[in-house]
């Protein structure tokens, strides 16, 4: 094997590790049937399970939080260069989730607490005519209560407290024309934004074994929601949480990475 090769491994591999959900076809069963993607909307289920006292302000907050950010997410997976071509799916989030989703599902447990969706083929078949694509990907953003284990911020202390934690997930699914997922996400790779966290310091300063949840204020998610990274080379545009949440999909959905340079099916590896 030549150094070029191994050193494309060296860089590949990780990257391969990243990739997280769940395919439900085959790679080349996937490969063959996805050439062209559509990405939808950023949608947002409202009826989810979302117990902040000010639950009105945070499904506003994640709507207008949402608005725009699509093309982002398009022209990251054009870059991963794992399709023939990537397109935005234009619409109303709202119309979108109503006309698209059928029912959603709870799995797993604990940490891989999550929910799933279903959704309408009729529905699904006439957006990807419409917009020219084998495929669509949806993006719901939806509440939770998952049993998790959180630390003390502080590095020095041990403790944690395992409890039930409100919490907003990015649920994620390739949907084909006939309405039958292609890939999902799913588990620990779907968190988005916690809504509760563990005072510890109220504990420690009330000499109490007691550590209560607490909800993160509005104001506080609006702006964890619009930071962004401030690295010394370079300031992103887009938001470090989305983008964390882009890069994850992004690394899930470039599909045949390390298959390329895998002898292909049926003929003899190369002599050595």
């Amino acid at each position: 094997m030549g150094r070029k090769l191994l050193w494309l491994l060296v860089v590949l591999l990780p990257l391969a590790g990243c990739a997280k959900g769940s395919y439900k076809l085959a790679p080349e069963a996937y490969r063959q049937q996805v050439k062209t993607l559509g990405v939808v909307p950023l949608l947002l289920d409202d009826q989810s399970t979302i117990l902040h006292p000010e639950r009105e302000a945070v499904l506003d907050l994640l709507a207008r939080q949402n608005a725009g950010k699509s093309p982002w997410l398009v022209e990251a997976l054009r870059e991963g260069k794992g399709y023939f071509d990537v397109r935005e799916v234009p619409g109303d989030p709202r119309a979108l989730f109503s006309s698209l989703v059928v029912e959603s599902t709870i799995d797993g447990k604990g940490s891989q607490f999550h929910r799933s969706y279903l959704f309408a083929p009729g529905a699904v078949g006439e957006l990807c005519r419409r917009n020219a694509v084998d495929g669509i990907l949806v993006v719901i953003l939806n509440g939770v209560v998952r049993n998790e284990k959180r630390w003390d911020r502080d590095r020095s202390s041990l403790n944690f407290l395992q409890a039930d934690y409100n919490m907003i997930l990015a649920s994620a699914a390739v949907v084909l024309p006939s309405g039958a997922i292609a890939w999902t996400n799913g588990g620990t790779d779907s968190a988005f934004l916690d809504l509760q966290y563990p005072d510890f310091d109220e504990a420690f300063y009330n000499a109490s074994e007691q550590v209560r949840l607490r909800f993160v204020s509005v104001a506080g998610l609006e702006r964890i929601l619009a930071r962004r990274d401030s690295g010394l080379l370079f300031k992103s545009t887009l938001s470090q949480r989305y983008k964390e949440l882009f890069d994850r999909l992004t690394s899930a959905l470039t599909p045949g990475l390390l298959d390329q340079f895998a002898p292909a099916r049926g003929t003899a590896p190369a002599a050595k």
